[in-house]
């Protein structure tokens, strides 16, 4: 048998699937009207609720709501076309933002129901996540996978050709090692939906998070 050591580079690969902590609801105030202050007015009123829907859930250091901003209202105008092609009187429009965040999952769903049954406002995107320190963690012992991963398939290699013992020589981010690194990110955030409407209420569909690691190594075989 070849006495000398024999080089095995490898991939190796880790996930693990977790259940989302906290979310970022987003919505957006929208009015139209036939003057700014037609336009405005109802904006305002509006953000005026949502604010007293968000104020009763805020605390920022239990929850449920530990965080929210409101953008400013703006203001524009525009001026449409009809189906003959002529020109319109001018429509204004006065749009806002509002960020939720939510520490609290369990209570969503009702926030969600509430805000739906205001005319104006439209919920957007739901933007799932880990806690900071979570992911962290979470992170690491993917990446751990990652590492046992390429081990266990140097080993096999090593072995379908006679090789008993491994030895680690390089361990590295992907690309690093001259192999080309995978396009997927560590930290794939869940899908942002949910179903249903004013009449027969909200069912809110998280889906978990999937956190991915990925290792270029070197090993010697012998």
């Amino acid at each position: 048998m070849d006495s000398h050591p024999l080089e095995i580079t490898v991939v190796g690969r880790g996930q693990a699937t977790y259940t989302p902590e906290r979310c970022t609801v987003s919505l957006v105030v929208r009015t139209d009207g036939r003057s700014a202050e037609a336009a405005a007015e109802p904006a305002h009123r509006l953000v005026k609720e949502l604010t007293g829907l968000i104020d009763p859930l805020f605390n920022e250091t239990s929850g449920p709501i530990d965080t929210w901003a409101l953008d400013q209202v703006r203001h524009s105008r525009r001026r449409p076309f009809n189906q003959d092609g002529e020109q319109l009187p001018y429509v204004y429009q006065a749009v806002a933002t509002i960020e939720v965040q939510f520490s609290q999952i369990d209570v969503i769903d009702a926030f969600v129901y509430a805000v739906s049954a205001l005319d104006g406002v439209d919920v957007g995107r739901f933007d799932w996540a880990l806690t900071e320190q979570s992911a962290l963690e979470k992170t690491r012992f993917v990446r751990t996978l990652a590492v046992q991963d390429a081990v266990e398939k140097a080993e096999v290699y090593a072995q379908s050709v006679g090789r008993t013992a491994i030895t680690a020589r390089a361990i590295a981010d992907p690309g690093l090692l001259g192999v080309a690194a995978a396009t997927h990110s560590d930290y794939a955030l869940a899908s942002r939906a949910y179903v249903g409407g004013a009449d027969d209420g909200f069912e809110l569909k998280p889906q978990d998070i999937v956190i991915h690691a990925e290792v270029h190594a070197r090993f010697s075989a012998s």
